[in-house]
């Protein structure tokens, strides 16, 4: 039984390592997606670092993290500042992404594998809808279930407290400001 579960995580592992290998390849070098850029990013002069721009892909996951947490306890107006700063955020950084303006190397040491994994698409806002549902899951994830046991929803109550600690502790409150 060991043997069968330590097979599962390999092939896990290889179908991530194919998932992230090809999407790269596609958001690297399609000419679809340089062709489907907004005109607003092609008029953009792009004039940050590779690094600042690879951090943007960092800060639109965790602006769309933190808004599915402050949307769970209750807070709209701080659940739609963060999802606009993640949405901001997110166009810049497939724009530069698109125009490559972010090396390998920066790539890899700040975007996290969430939003690496999930870049493939005809246009920003297809890809953001895509980052935004897998930062909702993951982050909802964490406050639904104890240990990530789908066998033991939490109460409403708990779930309300726990997004709000993941709040705090993400200092989502300084995202954007």
């Amino acid at each position: 039984n060991m043997e069968k579960e330590q097979s599962k995580i390999g092939v896990a592992i290889l179908i991530t390592a194919i998932v992230v290998g090809g999407a790269v390849y596609y958001f690297t070098n399609s000419k679809t997606a340089l062709e489907t850029a907004s005109t607003k990013q092609e008029n953009t002069s792009y004039n940050k670092t590779s690094k600042e721009y690879a951090v943007m892909g960092r800060e639109l996951w965790s602006a769309f993290s933190c808004s599915t947490w402050a949307s769970h306890f209750g807070d709209d107006k701080e659940a739609e500042r963060l999802f606009l700063f993640g949405y901001e955020q997110g166009n810049k950084f497939l724009g530069a992404a698109r125009t490559d303006k972010i090396t390998d190397e920066d790539f890899r040491s700040e975007v996290p594998i969430g939003v690496s994994m999930s870049l493939a698409g005809p246009n920003n806002d297809f890809v953001l809808g895509v980052l935004y549902t897998n930062a909702q899951e993951d982050a909802l994830e964490e406050v639904f279930y104890t240990n990530y046991d789908k066998s033991k929803l939490n109460p409403d109550d708990l779930q309300k407290s726990i997004a709000e600690n993941k709040y705090r502790d993400g200092n989502c409150q300084l995202i954007g400001k």
